[in-house]
Formats: structure tokens, sequence, C-alpha cells
């Protein structure tokens, strides 16, 4: 059975990959995960944490007042953490590099246009096989342009292609209006790759310190769900190899994202819930379901329940929505 896959410019034995989380930041732990069958390790995204911790002093900058926009884009200070990230992150990629035989794929989640491109040359110096780019900004005023925003990522995807010869995924959360449209953009300003769909820390009150709290909750097949959607919806639309992330925990979860349309499938909650060689597992299970319904790789499947290929889209329309509504007898 021929396994092999495409992404990002990358020849893969399969589609699994290990998504950004703090695995990376343990060099065993990704020597086991490539044991198992992992074929490409994704690091944490560099400055996540920290751009968190500094979450209002960002609001502010970058959405506060209607003609700030531009300006606050340029303009985000450097900070104390900066030097100390960014050389244990860029040294964390070179033992990486040096102690795994998979490709390992950096992750930047930038600010302004300047940090985008200086940091993605540095990646590159430091051997990243490919750069994810983590684009989200909070939008938290009324008076702000979508479209702006929008540009904005779009300028960050030029640039780092411009500065750099690494091939780029773009990590989008599921807030767009129109996802199919701006993937068509992306694709032409530049990016190889969408993962659908980055989570982030989820605020929740504290009722007993009357203050707000940030949370982190592992994916679910909610997840899986929206991903499997997006994905059927937008393969084909554009020229972007798509990844799903989120919510996958065995090996039909694996088949179902590359019927989907995915040219790979990111993990990390569930090697948490059930331990580094649960990889492997899922990988096994996938291969015999494989096997059984006589598919020689997953090439032959990728996209073959996409919306463009399906015979039933009304699934993935707004008329399955309203048909189940209808139709439902209850919880």
């Amino acid at each position: 059975m021929k396994m092999g896959i495409e992404y990002l410019g990358l020849g893969l034995k399969n589609p699994l990959i290990a998504s950004a989380s703090p695995i990376s930041s343990h060099t065993d732990q990704c020597r086991a995960l490539e044991d198992q069958g992992i074929v490409a390790i994704v690091m944490h995204s560099l400055f996540e944490e920290e751009i968190n911790h500094e979450l209002h002093e960002v609001d502010y900058m970058l959405f506060h007042g209607k003609d700030s926009f531009a300006e606050a884009l340029d303009s985000f200070p450097n900070n104390d953490f900066e030097n100390y990230e960014s050389d244990n992150y860029l040294k964390q990629l070179e033992n990486l590099k040096s102690a795994l035989d998979i490709p390992v794929i950096a992750s930047l989640n930038g600010v302004s246009s300047g940090g985008w491109v200086k940091y993605a040359k540095l990646l590159e110096e430091a051997g990243a096989d490919a750069l994810e780019l983590n684009l989200y900004y909070p939008v938290n005023y009324a008076d702000e342009d979508p479209l702006a925003i929008e540009t904005h990522y779009l300028d960050a995807i030029s640039q780092v292609k411009a500065a750099t010869g690494l091939k780029l995924a773009v990590k989008l959360s599921s807030y767009f209006t129109a996802l199919p449209n701006f993937l068509r953009s992306a694709q032409k300003n530049g990016a190889s790759a969408a993962v659908l769909f980055n989570r982030f820390y989820q605020p929740d009150i504290d009722l007993e310190g009357l203050q707000w709290q940030s949370r982190l909750y592992q994916s679910s097949s909610v997840d899986l769900a929206q991903a499997l959607r997006a994905v059927a919806i937008n393969y084909g639309q554009s020229d972007l190899e798509l990844s799903i992330s989120g919510g996958v925990s065995c090996g039909t979860d694996i088949i179902k994202a590359v019927m989907a349309g995915a040219s790979s499938v990111g993990v990390a909650s569930v090697l948490y819930e059930k331990g580094l060689g649960h990889a492997g597992v899922m990988l096994k299970e996938a291969e015999a379901w494989m096997m059984e319904k006589e598919y020689d790789s997953f090439d032959q499947m990728r996209g073959s329940i996409s919306y463009a290929r399906s015979p039933n889209p009304a699934a993935l329309e707004r008329a399955n929505y309203v048909s189940l509504l209808k139709h439902s007898e209850g919880l």
C-alpha cells in the first residue's frame, strides 16, 4: 500500500502530523512521536504566551480608535521578553532538527509588519522546513474595518513570502464571513496551505475572585465536525493544500479528514489524553480501514466526499441545517 502524501513541499509517509503544542518543547517526546509514525512536528507559536500575557496592551495599540489601526500595526514595541523567548525558540528548533529525521515546521504569531519578516527570516536560518503563520488579532471595537484586518493578514503573508524561501501555511480561526474568498486571496499572496482551525484560550468568569480568567479546553469531536465541513467546502476552490487541526482522536478521523480534502491531519489534545503511543494506534487503524476498503493511497481518497465531488452536497449546505431542525424529535 502506498501511503505517501505531499504537504508544504514535504514528501510525507502519511498525513499525521503533531499540531502546535508544548510537546515541541521536549525533544525526547518529539523523538517518541517520530517512532510512532508522526511525519512532521509543528512547533508551538513563537510569542504566543507573551502576546496573550500582554493582550490588553496589544488590543489598545491595534484597535483603539478608528484612525489608529494602520499606525499601530507597525509600532508594536520591543519587549524585554523578546530576545530571551526568540533565542530559546531558535535553540529548540535547532535541537529538533538535529535529533529528528522528520520535518520541523515553525509557527509564528506576529503583530507588526516588521516582526513577521524579522522572525520568519530567523526561523528559516535556524533550519525550519516550513512555516505556519498563526493569523489572529482580537477585534473588540465596533468601528474596526474587517476589510482592513483581512488586508493586514494578506500583507503579512506576502511580505514573509517575499522575504523567505519557506513554504507557508496560514492557521486561521473559524470566524471568517467569507472563508473561501479569503483562502483564495491567501493563496494568491503566497500561502501554500491553510490549517483549519485555530483554537484559543477562552475567557470564563471566576465567581470567587469576581474577575475574568482564561482557560484552554481540549479539542473535541465538535471541533472536528466544524473543520471537516470547512475543508470539504473549500477543497478545490483554490490551489491551497488544506490541513485539519482539532478534534482528531482516532484512525477513522484521519480517513474522514482526507476524504473531505485534507492533505495533512494534526493531533495534539489526544496525545495528552491517551499518551504519545496513541499516534501509532491511530495510524494502524487508518491503514487497516484502507486495506479493508481497497484504497491504495491517501491521494486516491483525498477529496472524494468534498463539496465538489459529493453526491449529496446539500449535507454541507444550509438546507441540511433547516432539514435537521424541522425533523428533529428532540434530544
